[in-house]
């Protein structure tokens, strides 16, 4: 019966290690779990410090920073002109007291009623001065057989009913609080 209770004994020890071992991992797991989260808000402080530096020493910075200055001012330059770009393109300017969305030809922001000054319109560049880029030629298309598909009835959709102004009678955006033609305030329904 000896050599069964040697055996046992070292299954009990083996097993017992292994136990420790896996104990130990996982201390060692959660320790560098929380170093990185330690590294993560000393980065963060970094960040927080250089902006901060940068935000009061505009003007006074020291030689060495420099480059970072010109850097960060020619990116935040980019940004303002790419945020010009998309409200261009959606047709909107930004009101002035509440920094909402207005159609470019209101006279007043429908959140808060506020006028919205009038923006000149963005010069054009002559057609004799704008580069002329042509397209290569395509090559003949053959036609082919019509195809018969079967059509099917959309189903019928109710317009939305327009919302106008008691004032001055120019239709109103949904959602609307004030006219953006006259600056009337409107009831909410």
């Amino acid at each position: 019966m000896g050599f069964f209770d040697d055996f046992g004994k070292k299954i009990s020890d083996a097993s017992q290690g292994a136990i420790a071992k896996t104990k130990d991992f996982a201390d060692v797991a959660k320790l560098n779990s929380n170093i990185s989260d330690e590294e993560r808000r000393i980065n963060n402080a970094y960040q927080q410090i250089g902006k901060l530096y940068f935000e009061m020493h505009l003007e006074d910075f020291e030689d060495c920073f420099k480059d970072h200055f010109a850097a960060i001012n020619e990116s935040l330059g980019k940004i303002q002109d790419y945020r010009q770009q998309i409200t261009n393109i959606k047709g909107v300017v930004k009101c002035p007291n509440c920094g909402a969305e207005v159609p470019k030809d209101s006279a007043f922001c429908s959140s808060c009623g506020t006028p919205v000054p009038k923006q000149e319109a963005p010069v054009d560049v002559p057609a004799a001065e704008a580069e002329v880029v042509s397209a290569p030629e395509a090559a003949p298309v053959e036609e082919a057989a019509p195809v018969e598909t079967p059509v099917e009835e959309a189903p019928a959709v109710e317009a939305p009913v327009e919302k106008k102004c008691p004032s001055c009678g120019a239709t109103l955006e949904n959602g609307a609080l004030f006219c953006t033609n006259c600056g009337t305030k409107v009831e909410e329904n």
